[in-house]
């Protein structure tokens, strides 16, 4: 007999990313060592092939359309499918809730310190964009039954980390904007998932299976991005040095992230019906 979904777990996971979300703006926003490293990755995804670029915009242009309509659609329709009303309203709710904190806190509760670090002073993080694109996936991904929500899980997770590396290219946000996205609709997706507890939706049955290739994923971006990181550290007076080393750290981060949210998601939700 599989055992009930307990609402603990997702408590804990959103109380964990809610940390790491204030952590990295206090890092990366707040402090001049942290907007060097920003900087320089955001620079270094500028030196890009203007077809890169072109392609970039264009996708970024449609991509908070094509997840806020494609998304709802697909929520909505695979919800109505699969007879999880519960669930429809936890995926929209979360994820509106999700844009509004992040539109909130970068218009309005955050904002960027003046370090000497950059001459830009507007604040950009959280990243709208990657916020929406996340945000879609999560809903789809929650509303699917178990069996294939590791499928939604790749699908959602690979979608909002292109979003996320296109931005940075496109030069709309730095890699901490985007990284604090997914963690903030991390933190909206996992007490969607104590209020489904909460709401006595049943066990899944089977649970959904694993994603180990998305960890070693995960695993291997993150050693990556923490060299760069590192590298970034140890010079950061040598002001322009190192940019693309820069931009690598700070798009395997997006990677790390992304694919680690992903692939724990999947495994918090997998009782979860």
């Amino acid at each position: 007999m599989t055992a009930r979904p307990r609402a603990r777990p997702f408590l804990l996971a959103a109380l964990v990313l809610a940390v790491a979300f204030v952590a990295t703006y206090l890092l990366f926003v707040r402090t001049y060592v942290g907007q060097i490293v920003d900087e320089r990755a955001f620079i270094g995804a500028s030196d890009q092939h203007a077809f890169v670029h072109r392609l970039s915009g264009a996708i970024l242009g449609n991509a908070a359309f094509l997840a806020i309509g494609g998304g709802v659609l697909l929520t909505v329709l695979i919800g109505g499918v699969t007879r999880r009303p519960k669930h429809i309203v936890v995926a929209l709710a979360s994820g509106v809730i999700a844009v509004i904190i992040a539109e909130l806190s970068k218009y309005v509760f955050l904002s960027r310190a003046v370090t000497g670090a950059t001459d830009i002073f507007n604040n950009s993080f959280p990243s709208g964009h990657a916020t929406v694109a996340a945000a879609a996936g999560f809903a789809v991904f929650l509303v699917s039954k178990p069996r294939w929500r590791p499928l939604a899980a790749v699908l959602g997770g690979g979608f909002a980390m292109l979003v996320g590396i296109l931005a940075v290219i496109s030069q709309w946000h730095r890699p901490s904007d985007v990284v604090a996205a997914f963690m903030l609709v991390g933190v909206c997706g996992s007490l969607g998932g104590a209020v489904l507890v909460a709401w006595r939706v049943p066990a899944a049955m089977p649970p959904a299976g694993p994603l180990r290739p998305l960890w070693w994923i995960a695993g291997i971006s993150a050693a990556i991005s923490l060299v760069c990181f590192v590298l970034i550290y140890l010079t950061v007076q040598d002001h322009g040095r190192h940019l693309q080393i820069a931009y690598l750290g700070g798009g395997t981060a997006i990677l790390a992230l992304g694919s680690g949210l992903a692939a724990a998601g999947n495994r918090l939700f997998c009782r979860l019906s």
